[in-house]
């Protein structure tokens, strides 16, 4: 009998089959099951709103926290002209059109630097870092490049003009360098330019080189502590319009104490740099960056880079190219020196001057305990620019003065060689 309505004496009732009662209630269930799942989805991604929400709050506080401390940094170091200004967020805007992309001059991992131009028309170079970094990265790398930068000041390295962390924003505003890298001028040349002359190449050397002896030197800073750059590079060394060499970027450096010769942690930066020494017992000291400059020593001479993905697995590393040449050598094969020096800009004329150069590398290269201080270092390139005879580092060894009131032990330039020079870039990796 089919179902309807059904006349019971009673009054009508309504009677269905059997089959579709439960058909009906089994509607009801699954009804009932999907609105359940929706509100549970519904719920969970409230919940991860919510709990995104307060992650980017709790985000906000760390970083406002970061600029707290800074400002604690930079309220208790004594008055000084030199110390790094605390800029508004408006000025650091303003200065980059507001984070204009055409004002972008390089990209990193951790943030992005723009060309900026500061009320007073001078110009900068402003380090922004990216909101999505952590905190804890961001205020490792902002607290430590603020700390370190400001109780330095030396005419090849890269001098900190101020920073902004208001609201977690933190910008870090450097000078303005406006030739490109070492790396640049050596690897990245157009075809038909001319490469840098093994004059200038000795020049920048004996320029870096006196920037990490003023770094180690106790005496560098009021603190009687010695600095380690730890990140030495041709990428890390920037050349103004007159090639006159800085050393930039000093997010992995790290403060050794007076009474210490080496620190516990982690050597990190490009391939090809790295002391291998280091990399093992996680000791740090000022032999690091001897290893390193040593390597860029090398790309000097070589016009190598330091590191080279492209070449089969043996020959990959500049400073392994190098020890094998200089063995070649040793055994009275001449021929080893084709592989490290460039014929294009070392001539007969400074042969035995790239000769010693090599013989330096070499040296720094070597072992911890048989590498020489970054002072022996700078003083013996010091002496090879006398005796190649080039005009422009003639004046470097009577210039030389001890505990500069300004500059530290290791000014080496007249200040002639500053006048008239506003622009200064800082590349971010």
């Amino acid at each position: 009998m089919e179902g309807g309505l059904i006349y019971s004496g009673k009054g009508y009732r309504n009677e269905r089959p059997a089959g579709m009662t439960s058909f009906i209630k089994s509607m009801n269930t699954s009804l009932k099951i999907s609105l359940g799942i929706c509100a549970s989805f519904f719920i969970i991604l409230v919940g991860i709103l919510l709990i995104l929400s307060m992650c980017k709050i709790i985000e906000l506080l760390k970083r406002i926290a970061t600029s707290q401390h800074i400002l604690a940094i930079h309220n208790n170091n004594a008055p000084s002209k030199s110390a790094p200004r605390k800029f508004p967020a408006r000025d650091i805007s303003r200065a980059t059109d507001y984070f204009d992309d055409g004002r972008i001059i390089g990209r990193g991992g951790k943030g992005i630097v723009y060309r900026g131009v500061l009320q007073d028309k001078s110009v900068v170079s402003i380090k922004n870092f990216k909101s999505d970094v952590p905190s804890r990265i961001v205020s490792k790398i902002f607290v430590n490049e603020v700390n370190i930068l400001s109780q330095i000041k030396h005419r090849h390295i890269v001098g900190l003009l101020g920073y902004c962390a208001d609201l977690g924003g933190e910008t870090l505003v450097f000078e303005f360098i406006n030739n490109g890298t070492l790396y640049k001028h050596i690897h990245e040349k157009s075809e038909g330019s001319s490469t840098l002359s093994f004059q200038l190449r000795m020049k920048i050397a004996v320029e870096i080189s006196a920037a990490l002896e003023y770094l180690h030197s106790s005496s560098s800073t009021s603190k009687n502590i010695s600095i380690v750059h730890l990140n030495v590079n041709s990428k890390r060394i920037l050349l103004d319009k007159n090639y006159t060499a800085r050393l930039a970027n000093f997010r992995e450096a790290k403060v050794i104490p007076q009474d210490q010769t080496q620190i516990q942690g982690t050597l990190r930066g490009l391939a090809g740099y790295l002391d291998p020494e280091s990399k093992k017992s996680k000791k740090l000291s000022t032999k690091n960056d001897v290893y390193s400059f040593g390597v860029v020593l090398v790309e000097l001479l070589s016009s190598q880079k330091a590191f080279c993905g492209e070449k089969p697995k043996g020959q990959r590393s500049l400073a392994k190219l190098f020890a094998r040449s200089v063995k070649l050598v040793e055994e009275g094969q001449e021929s080893g020196w084709d592989k490290i020096l460039d014929r294009k800009i070392i001539k007969a004329e400074n042969l035995e001057t790239a000769k010693k150069v090599a013989d330096l590398a070499k040296s720094c290269l070597g072992l911890q305990n048989e590498r020489p201080s970054m002072r022996d270092v700078a003083i013996k390139l010091e002496v090879m620019a006398w005796d190649f005879g080039s005009p422009s580092n003639a004046q470097l060894l009577h210039v030389r003065h001890e505990h500069d009131e300004s500059f530290g032990r290791a000014e080496l330039y007249d200040d002639s060689s500053l006048q008239n020079q506003n622009e200064i870039n800082v590349v971010l990796v």
